[in-house]
Formats: structure tokens, C-alpha cells, sequence
């Protein structure tokens, strides 16, 4: 069964879904790295990107995400993406959450190239809330749903204060549970 993960920018979404692969024998497809790709290609930073407004880039990844997720269906198999949970229903849904101060620490600790880091906490807050803010403008016009609504996921883990190990624990024993339903 498919493990769609969604969160927080900076949520440890990427991190989580690397764990879970190395430690359970997943696949991975990343929607970020995709995004993350597009906005150094254009010369931009994520952010910028999604300022940018352009829906096709949405239309392509998600029509992608549905595929893949069509053709996996059977297979052990996560997705590191915002809208995964929507584009592959019959998935394990999880949303990772974080206080906007970890968000930030992370983001300056992270070392990506994609996104302006040599900020303040105060501007990375601002700037991250700014981009979730964006994204969820955006899927709302476009596909008609909140990620931050909690109603849509199976699973939600706060990491605030968990290390990636113990978020990947907490999300493959609820899965566990989740496929022997």
C-alpha cells in the first residue's frame, strides 16, 4: 500500500520518507524535488516560484503523482508530496506538522541552495508562512481543497520534537495498523 505524506514546508517530509525508505524498503517519488528542480532551472527559489503563480506546474506534477500512484497501487510505495494524498486516494495519508520556530530552524540549518537561508528566524517564519499561505491559495483555486485541513489525513504527526527516527516509527506502526484493517 501507498504512503502519501504531506506537511509543513520544512516539516521533515523529505527526511521522513528517506528514513522510511532505508529502514522498510519503500520507493520514493518526490513532488519537491521536482519543484525544487523547476525553481533553479527558472533561477529562482521556491518561494519566488510559487509567487510566480504559473498552475501548469501543478497541472504536470499532479497529473504525474496520479499516474505513478495508478500504476503503484500494489507496490510498497511512498509519496513525499502536497497533494499525493488527493491524486492517490486509496493511499495511507499523513500530514507532518511543526511550530513555525522549528520550521525556521530547519530551514536555515539545511544547507539547500533553493531556498534563501541566510536570513533571520523572524524572515524565515514570514517567508515560510508566506509560501504555505501561497500553496494552499493556489490547490484551493485550482483542485478545491485545504491541505490544512487535518479532516484529510489518516494519520497526523506533530515532529516538533521528535527526531526524524521517531516520526518514521510513529507513522509505519500506524500504517501497520492502517493495512491490516
Amino acid at each position: 500500500m501507498i504512503i502519501t505524506i504531506t506537511g509543513k514546508p520544512c516539516s521533515g517530509k523529505g527526511a521522513v520518507t528517506a528514513y522510511l525508505v532505508e529502514k522498510y524498503g519503500f520507493e520514493k517519488f518526490s513532488a519537491g524535488d521536482i519543484f525544487r528542480k523547476i525553481a533553479a532551472e527558472r533561477g529562482v527559489d521556491v518561494l519566488e516560484l510559487n509567487r510566480i503563480n504559473d498552475t501548469s506546474i501543478d497541472h504536470l506534477l499532479d497529473s504525474e503523482i496520479a499516474r505513478v500512484g495508478t500504476e503503484n497501487l500494489g507496490k510498497k510505495m511512498i509519496f513525499d508530496s502536497r497533494t499525493a494524498w488527493h491524486f492517490v486516494p486509496e493511499s495511507f495519508k499523513v500530514f507532518i506538522d511543526v511550530q513555525p520556530e522549528e520550521q525556521a530552524r530547519r530551514l536555515l540549518g539545511s544547507g539547500r541552495n533553493t531556498e534563501k537561508i541566510d536570513i533571520s528566524t523572524e524572515e524565515a517564519i514570514s517567508s515560510l508562512a508566506e509560501r504555505w499561505e501561497l500553496e494552499n491559495k493556489r490547490y484551493m483555486a485550482i483542485y478545491g481543497f485545504d491541505n490544512r485541513d487535518k479532516a484529510n489525513y489518516d494519520l497526523v504527526v506533530d515532529n516538533t520534537n521528535l527526531t526524524i527516527e521517531e516520526t518514521g516509527k510513529v507513522i509505519y506502526e500506524a500504517y501497520l495498523k492502517h493495512i491490516e484493517k
